[in-house]
């Protein structure tokens, strides 16, 4: 079982990220970047911790040694990526965003309830990786107009939602358009309150 230490932005995950890698005797290694920034990545390795540099998150932990520990960066990973941890038996440390966790709580009941999810976000990033596996088929991934304009979605029950760490303008024109699509649509703006007021900041 992974012990879950919610980190709430990325200083706070560098900060797990070095006491983990401090305070375990064996290899620690973190699945994927925390961040896209290499000063970061070599502070983490003066303290212990060795970067798994993946884009399949469940093909990396195959690098991970038995014995070590796997830290899951806080853009969080799929329900796969966590049975095969459990599986070949690294310890883990979860230190997904309370944010995205949120997320993927969310859409855990939207889709016990019936629902297929429309899902704002970006194509090879982890964090959308993550959501879509914990129902893969019932989430539509969309990232820009076109894919809008291509869904076919059956069903009436429809739910949207995004990725955290969007741009707030990109994501509301997209909901816009996909509501356009599903009237019915229910909206779940799931961007993270730090990241909007970062953005806001910054015009």
């Amino acid at each position: 079982v992974a012990a879950i230490i919610a980190a709430k932005d990325e200083a706070d995950a560098i900060r797990i990220a070095k006491h983990v890698g401090e305070e375990n005797p064996g290899p620690v290694h973190m699945l994927g970047y925390l961040v896209h920034n290499t000063h970061v990545t070599d502070e983490l390795q003066e303290h212990g911790v060795g970067l798994v540099d993946a884009d399949d998150r469940i093909a990396g932990l195959d690098q991970v040694k038995t014995g070590g520990t796997v830290i899951f960066t806080a853009h969080g990973v799929s329900p796969a990526v966590k049975a095969k941890e459990r599986a070949l038996g690294p310890k883990a440390v979860d230190a997904t965003c309370s944010d995205v966790i949120r997320t993927h709580d969310l859409v855990d009941r939207l889709l016990g309830e019936g629902y297929e999810v429309v899902y704002i976000g970006l194509r090879g990033h982890p964090e959308p990786e993550g959501v879509i596996g914990h129902g893969p088929g019932r989430i539509h991934l969309v990232q820009e107009l076109a894919d809008v304009e291509k869904l076919a979605i059956p069903s009436e029950k429809i739910a949207i939602t995004c990725q955290t760490t969007l741009s707030v303008w990109d994501t509301d024109s997209l909901i816009e358009a996909t509501r356009l699509r599903y009237p019915r649509a229910e909206v779940y703006n799931e961007i993270c309150r730090a990241t909007q007021e970062r953005q806001e900041a910054a015009v």
